[in-house]
């Protein structure tokens, strides 16, 4: 009898041992969890920050001692992921303004420019067009070699599923928050305006340009005005992506 009360004593200890130490996995879990968040929030706070200084390239440290196993590799990849796009749009910013693109409707430029037969303007075009073309190609091997790596991430399969759904998930929200695609279309208005200032004759009165011919001016007005509108689409958006993130962090 006492043989048998020994037995059982001892099973009990091991069921109660067993349920402790699921109890204590399951906390432990909970806490990597909670903590995963935390760090997350910071970091990509600090990207964030970084990433309104564009003529800066970004600078964040990844690794993060308060995290270990599944949760500091997704976090590490996570922030490695975040951090190549950010830069990648930056690099392509700090082109666009060493292009000098921001001025290219300035009158006194262009006319200045004319007497050069434009070579400044034909210049930056090719510039902006090599940048354009370089951010995209970027982007595309950053989303492509993202979604190879988190295949084959060493975390748990659940972690990994999840993953890479976030990942897919994202890639169809950015489309629709993209101004990338606005920007190439004012590439295309702006060339548009380009041409009709190397095809006809206009004259330069303070900061306004005036063609010879009404249609001529209707024309360059519409195109301009397209560019403003695009322009305001494309800040609504910018806006609209900036209160989301911060609700987020």
């Amino acid at each position: 009898m006492r043989r048998f009360l020994l037995f059982i004593t001892v099973i009990m200890l091991c069921i109660g041992s067993f349920f402790f130490y699921q109890q204590t996995l399951k906390q432990r879990a909970i806490n990597n969890q909670q903590m995963f968040e935390v760090v997350m929030a910071e970091k990509m706070r600090t990207l964030y920050d970084q990433a309104q200084d564009w003529s800066t390239p970004v600078q964040l440290d990844i690794h993060d001692d308060r995290l270990a196993g599944d949760y500091k590799l997704m976090s590490e990849f996570l922030l490695s992921y975040w951090m190549q796009n950010v830069e990648a749009r930056n690099r392509y910013l700090r082109e666009l303004k060493a292009a000098n693109w921001d001025t290219f409707l300035d009158v006194e430029r262009l006319d200045q420019d004319r007497k050069q037969n434009y070579q400044q303007t034909e210049q930056m075009f090719i510039n902006v067009r090599k940048a354009s073309a370089e951010y995209e190609q970027a982007r595309q091997q950053i989303q492509t070699s993202s979604m190879q790596q988190a295949k084959s991430l060493a975390i748990h399969n659940e972690m990994r599923n999840s993953l890479q759904a976030k990942l897919e998930h994202n890639l169809k929200v950015d489309k629709a928050h993209d101004i990338f695609p606005i920007e190439q279309q004012i590439i295309e208005k702006a060339q548009a305006m380009f041409d009709m200032l190397k095809k006809y004759s206009w004259q330069r009165k303070d900061k306004t340009i005036l063609f010879a011919e009404t249609t001529q001016v209707k024309k360059f007005n519409a195109l301009y005005q397209d560019v403003l509108k695009l322009n305001a689409k494309m800040e609504k958006i910018k806006k609209n992506n900036a209160e989301v993130l911060e609700d987020e962090l």
